[in-house]
């Protein structure tokens, strides 16, 4: 008896979809890192912690990464998103990207 229910606790436990992107901008690392972080505030990332090495934040149960590449005067951007609905994940990176120019 006790066999199948461990079977279905076993199931739920499926690993989080992780969806990210890259995008060259006409910009600096620094004015990216700048328009990323109020992006990430307009939409409502919680807990966003701003390091050297990128943007960290939790919006909606997902977890949400933004690092900006510098490349001379322009740089890339990189939006990584974490978390168990495939269709939240999905959207949450494309508003970012869409939105940091």
């Amino acid at each position: 008896m006790l066999l199948p229910i461990v079977t279905y606790a076993h199931d739920s436990n499926k690993p989080p979809e992780l969806w990210s992107l890259f995008k060259d901008l006409n910009k600096s690392s620094a004015a990216c890192k700048i328009q990323s972080s109020f992006i990430l505030e307009k939409i409502g990332v919680k807990k966003l912690v701003e390091n050297n090495y990128g943007l960290y934040g939790v919006f909606k149960n997902n977890r949400v990464v933004v690092k900006c590449v510098d490349k001379g005067e322009k740089s890339t951007l990189w939006v990584a998103i974490a978390g168990h609905d495939r269709d939240s994940v999905e959207r949450i990176r494309n508003k970012i990207i869409k939105d940091v120019q």
